[in-house]
C-alpha cells in the first residue's frame, strides 16, 4: 500500500473526526468513512504513524507469540504491520463495526470486538502481553479515563506502544504517570510523510507486580 500523499484533509473528514463529542457521532462518521478510510489516510494524507508505532512495538516485544491488543484498530493497518513482523495473536477493538469489517478482511486478527473503551471491561482482564494504538489517543476520541480499563486487559509487565497526539499529551500525562510505567521510548515524532513532529510515540512496560 502506498503511504504518500498531499497532506490535504480528504473532504474535511479528519477535522470532523478530531471534533467528535459523543460515541454516537463517532459511530456515524466512521460508518460512512470506512470504505475510503485507508485511501484517504494512508495514500492521500501519507500517514506513517501507524507503521512507526507497530515497528516500535515489534522492537520492544521479541516474543512473536505474545498476545497483542490493538486499541482503536480501525481498518486494521497496525495489525497488518504487526503480521509482517511475525506476530500471530492480535485482537482488535474499535467502536465502529464497519471499520472492524475492513479489519477482518485483512486476515491479521484473531478476534475483533466492537466496543467503546470508556465502557467497563470491553475485553477480558489480564489477557494481553502487549498493546498497540495509533490514531486513537487524540482529540475527539479516547479520554484519559479510558486508560484504566485498557490497562486492566493487560498482564503485569505488558508493553504498550501508543501514539498520543501533541494536542492531548499534557491531558494524558497525569494518567500515564499514575500507571508507574517503565518508559522505553518517549519522543515527539512526525506521523505523516514529510510532516512536522506532531505526536508522542510512547513505548513503555507496565509494572510487573
Amino acid at each position: 500500500m502506498t503511504r504518500s500523499g498531499s497532506g490535504a484533509d480528504p473532504d474535511g473528514r479528519v477535522a470532523a473526526a478530531r471534533a467528535l463529542r459523543t460515541p454516537a457521532e463517532a459511530i456515524a462518521i466512521y460508518a460512512t468513512w470506512a470504505a475510503s478510510y485507508d485511501r484517504d489516510v494512508f495514500e492521500r494524507l501519507g500517514v506513517t504513524g501507524t507503521d512507526r508505532i507497530a515497528d516500535l512495538l515489534a522492537e520492544h516485544v521479541p516474543d512473536r507469540h505474545a498476545a497483542v491488543l490493538d486499541v482503536g484498530c480501525g481498518t486494521g493497518a497496525a495489525g497488518v504491520r504487526l503480521r509482517t513482523h511475525g506476530f500471530v495473536t492480535i485482537d482488535g477493538i474499535d467502536i465502529s463495526q464497519p471499520m472492524l469489517d475492513r479489519a477482518a478482511a485483512t486476515g491479521a486478527y484473531r478476534r475483533l470486538v466492537a466496543a467503546d473503551v470508556h465502557e467497563p471491561r470491553p475485553v477480558p482482564d489480564a489477557s494481553y502481553d502487549a498493546c498497540v494504538s495509533a490514531g486513537t489517543f487524540t482529540t475527539g476520541h479516547v479520554r484519559p479515563s479510558a486508560l484504566g480499563g485498557i490497562v486492566a486487559a493487560l498482564r503485569p509487565g505488558a508493553v504498550i506502544a501508543w501514539v498520543v497526539a501533541s494536542a492531548v499529551i499534557e491531558e494524558f500525562r497525569p494518567a500515564l504517570d499514575a500507571l508507574g510505567l517503565d518508559v522505553r521510548h518517549d519522543a515527539v515524532e512526525p506521523i505523516r510523510r514529510d510532516g512536522p513532529p506532531e505526536a508522542t510515540m510512547l513505548v513503555a512496560r507496565l509494572p510487573t507486580g
